[in-house]
């Protein structure tokens, strides 16, 4: 589980109440770049307990690529990342050492530089340290690249390759790339792990039935309650007419929320 990964990478700072709330940008604040230490810090400790997709830009590649915040180390100033996906991405990341991450929290776009990259290795998965940054990206206006889809309830189920256990829950999260679950468990009977597979997956909505298995990329238990397992992966043996219904679906809620942005 992300607990034990978080233990190899060493030991997480404690954070106090005032550094652990959620960022509110103030009126009089630089309505684009967000520069002052202690909010960028809290900020994306906000963004790890989220644990939204993230997009990976790469100069000289027109190219996008996913990846998923694993860690924010406050005491070593450093975040840790999970390898990309598609994997071709990973060797353009270590030939060019810089890339442009951006992700949407709370409904707004925001994005930082990354530069002198290093790499490390987890259960033979690649991840990356990079610096905590000095600014980021971050107006106060709301964009939807990404779609959080609480309100839908729809329902997912998988099985462990590993553990053979049946995995059930709710997609908070989808992106055409890959999708995030909330699953509320009294115990992660599936003892799911990074790096795990699920196979046999099913999401139903509109009337339609996707399969595909799911890469796990992540497991963390939700600070909010003890009972609710956060999965976070990608699509794998997705076929065709599969991928095909998806973009249709994602594509009519980011166009049903442009619709209630402007009203």
């Amino acid at each position: 589980m992300l607990g034990t990964l978080k233990g190899f990478f060493g030991k997480k700072e404690n954070i106090t109440a005032s550094d652990s709330e959620t960022y509110e940008p103030k009126p009089s604040s630089n309505p684009n770049f967000l520069t002052d230490p202690k909010k960028i810090r809290c900020l994306l400790k906000n963004i790890e307990e989220a644990a939204p997709i993230c997009t990976i830009t790469i100069e000289g590649t027109n190219d996008s690529f996913s990846t998923s915040i694993l860690d924010v180390q406050l005491e070593n100033n450093q975040i840790i990342l999970d390898e990309l996906s598609p994997s071709h991405g990973n060797e353009l990341v270590i030939s060019k050492k810089a890339f442009k991450l951006s992700t949407i929290y709370n409904g707004i776009h925001l994005a930082f530089k990354v530069n002198n990259i290093e790499t490390g290795r987890s259960r033979e998965i690649v991840y990356y340290k990079v610096a905590i940054p000095n600014r980021i990206y971050y107006p106060q206006r709301r964009s939807s690249p990404r779609i959080q889809i609480t309100v839908l309830h729809i329902p997912f189920s998988g099985i462990s390759e590993r553990t053979k256990a049946t995995v059930g829950g709710s997609i908070f999260d989808i992106s055409r790339k890959g999708l995030s679950l909330g699953i509320s468990l009294t115990n992660n009977i599936a003892r799911l792990q990074r790096g795990d597979t699920l196979k046999n997956c099913r999401i139903s909505f509109e009337g339609q039935m996707i399969s595909f298995d799911l890469s796990v990329r992540f497991v963390k238990t939700s600070n909010i309650s003890t009972a609710r397992t956060i999965i976070g992966g990608y699509f794998e043996n997705l076929s065709s007419k599969s991928r095909n219904k998806l973009e249709r679906f994602v594509a009519t809620l980011e166009r049903e929320e442009i619709r209630n942005r402007r009203e």
